[in-house]
């Protein structure tokens, strides 16, 4: 008797589990068009900072080299 009351809580375990997995989640409300705008805004603003910043970055000598050399053998290496 005991073991058909495990099976019975084990199933009874089960049926929760998949209804809680086959719960819908409603979908958010649409985004209103000024808010839509303001986000838009908001990352055209934070393209142009990022575009700007590596044109800085790209100023100067092509050729000229960006990393720094690590100063001789490290005894450690391989």
């Amino acid at each position: 008797m005991a073991r058909n009351l495990k099976y019975l809580w084990f199933f009874f375990v089960l049926v929760l589990l998949s209804f809680s997995s086959s719960h819908q989640t409603r979908a958010p409300a649409p985004l209103l068009k000024e808010s839509k705008d303001v986000v838009h805004e908001s990352m055209m603003e934070t393209a142009r900072k990022v575009l700007k910043a590596s044109i800085q970055r790209q100023a100067g000598k092509p050729s000229e080299p960006k990393r720094l050399s690590p100063g001789g053998p490290d005894p450690r290496h391989h």
